[in-house]
């Protein structure tokens, strides 16, 4: 093939490369450009009150519940405290007390027989809670000593052993009526403690007027 021939053969694949290149070059760049995101602007947040924060050391706070007397009391313990003395009791005597809240009414007697946790020179004279643990009605007035009994309830008919520890031996209540745990100290009767939870009471010794301790001799 003569040179002017071979030139010209040259010139025309360079310009046909020339021109693809810049076809490829051009394409590259419009992609880009349609790839890039415009940035849309945001609004500012639209700014809202801020709430107050409370202090819980100046929250309000609930008071203690006062006894009916008025007062707000707390024991820390089961005082111990004089009822009655053993040889003024006779068999079949019912005894109404306070203990260990002054609002807490109970009832002390001699059943004649031998009682669980009774004490004395029969181990008969026991002392319970007086309301009964159905819904709280007081059942001292309908103590049978010589039947070893408290009720019926006047209000639903529940009736407890108080012989066996206050057991509920009929009736709709659930729990045996709260016993007076007793000590005899010269002849003197005392109440030392409260064994079950005595109605409408989450604590024995919570909420009340207390009954003043009594010291032996």
């Amino acid at each position: 093939m003569p040179d002017d021939d071979i030139d010209k053969a040259r010139r025309r694949f360079l310009q046909t490369t020339g021109a693809g290149a810049t076809l490829v070059l051009a394409g590259c760049s419009a992609f880009d450009s349609d790839s890039e995101e415009t940035p849309t602007e945001t609004p500012d947040p639209t700014p809202t009150e801020t709430q107050e924060e409370t202090n819980p050391s100046e929250s309000e706070t609930e008071d203690p519940p006062e006894s009916p007397s008025g007062q707000v009391e707390q024991l820390d313990a089961y005082p111990r405290v004089k009822i009655a003395s053993v040889s003024e009791l006779s068999t079949g005597d019912v005894v109404e007390f306070k203990y260990p809240l002054q609002e807490q009414s109970n009832f002390l007697t001699r059943l004649g027989e031998q009682a669980w946790d009774g004490v004395g020179p029969d181990g008969d004279i026991v002392a319970f809670n007086a309301l009964c643990t159905h819904a709280g009605c007081n059942v001292a007035g309908s103590v049978e000593p010589e039947d070893s009994r408290a009720g019926p309830c006047p209000c639903h008919y529940t009736s407890f052993d108080l012989s066996k520890g206050g057991l509920v031996n009929m009736g709709q209540a659930t729990s045996d009526l709260p016993q007076i745990e007793l000590e005899v100290d010269g002849g003197d009767i005392y109440a030392t403690y409260v064994e079950g939870l005595v109605w409408g009471y989450h604590n024995n010794l919570r909420t009340g007027t207390p009954i003043e301790a009594a010291q032996s001799d």
